[in-house]
């Protein structure tokens, strides 16, 4: 083996814990080997095999592993300045600055506050058909960058007018799309989108496992909580909450009275259909509280449970997690019929 040949297998071994995809390893050495003389090709090929048998071994243990502990996967804090967003199978890093949320399509849902960027994400409570979109992107004096979730147009680049650009990737099985005038703020962000293979940055799970756990101890402190929201199952969002506001939360859900689910209004279809799971950190340890938000409880109250204990909440207590992401009446979670939905490929 020369040198090179050597080097070859060192940095690729080097690799394989990372274990990438098997079709990118072979890329590798086959544009590796292209440069080699015919005479030494062999031999590389015969290391290259190795390594790559190696790594695909690698790929498969982890896979396995993430099968049997959701949390392999989960990613650590986001960069300084930034935070997590997850929609059903991917998250994502958005500035932090980027506060407004929008629900609906991209990009002709109102924008509560046209000077501020946004983060979108399609919902799926409405009919598609009923969705109004024509315009491929806003007049140049309404335009602010944003990040949309599972949006109609297709994987690709599109560029506008100005020096605008919308980029859109298809990410775990999920649309991402980045509209800005910024292309290094555009990379940026896709760049950081991943799977959610395990549990998201905030512990969610990719669908509502129901109730969970052993109950809360009221004698806990509570340090800080997860929020994982769901909508018919499948993940919409994920956020935490401080101490002083989880704290509040605990207690609110503690002091519930137990009890029935109280009467629905009379023609109330509840089209939202969410549920929440609030983990909440103490001392000793965490406490999942499952939540349904049924909005057509005529006294306004929740159903929870902490998997030994079914309590009715208020709508204080569920205002408290329903902040920022979480926050009910979003623009179009009521439509705005105005014009045809915008063509997939726009």
């Amino acid at each position: 083996m020369d040198a090179s040949e050597k080097l070859l297998a060192d940095t690729l071994a080097k690799h394989a814990a990372d274990a990438p995809a098997d079709d990118h390893l072979l890329s590798v050495v086959h544009a590796r080997l292209r440069r080699r003389r015919t005479g030494r090709s062999i031999g590389a090929v015969v290391i290259a095999a190795a390594v790559v048998a190696t790594a695909i071994t690698a790929s498969h243990s982890l896979t396995a592993e993430t099968r049997t502990d959701p949390q392999v996967s989960r990613p650590g804090p986001a960069d300084a300045g930034w935070r997590w967003e997850s929609y059903k199978t991917v998250q994502v890093q958005v500035p932090s600055s980027w506060t407004q949320y929008i629900s609906g399509p991209a990009p002709c849902t109102t924008f509560a506050n046209s000077a501020v960027p946004s983060v979108g994400r399609l919902n799926g409570w409405l009919s598609k058909d009923w969705y109004t979109c024509s315009d491929a992107v806003l007049p140049l004096n309404r335009r602010q960058p944003y990040l949309w979730f599972d949006d109609v147009q297709a994987p690709g680049i599109k560029r506008y007018d100005a020096g605008w650009t919308e980029e859109t990737r298809l990410v775990g099985g999920t649309k991402i799309s980045v509209l800005t005038k910024d292309d290094t703020l555009r990379r940026r962000i896709l760049d950081s989108a991943r799977p959610i293979t395990g549990t998201d940055y905030y512990g969610c799970a990719l669908t509502d496992l129901g109730p969970q756990g052993t109950g809360l101890d009221a004698k806990d402190q509570i340090t800080s909580a997860d929020v994982c929201e769901y909508w018919h199952g499948s993940l919409v969002s994920g956020s935490q909450l401080g101490a002083g506001t989880a704290t509040a939360f605990a207690q609110g859900v503690n002091g519930s009275p137990e009890g029935p689910q109280s009467p629905r209004a009379k023609g109330c279809g509840n089209i939202d259909q969410r549920t929440f799971v609030v983990t909440l950190h103490g001392r000793a340890k965490s406490y999942p509280v499952w939540i349904i938000a049924d909005y057509c409880i005529v006294d306004h109250t929740f159903s929870t449970d902490d998997g030994t204990t079914q309590r009715r909440a208020d709508g204080n207590t569920l205002g408290l997690i329903q902040q920022g992401v979480h926050k009910p009446n979003q623009p179009s979670d009521i439509f705005d019929p105005v014009r045809p939905i915008t063509p997939p490929n726009r």
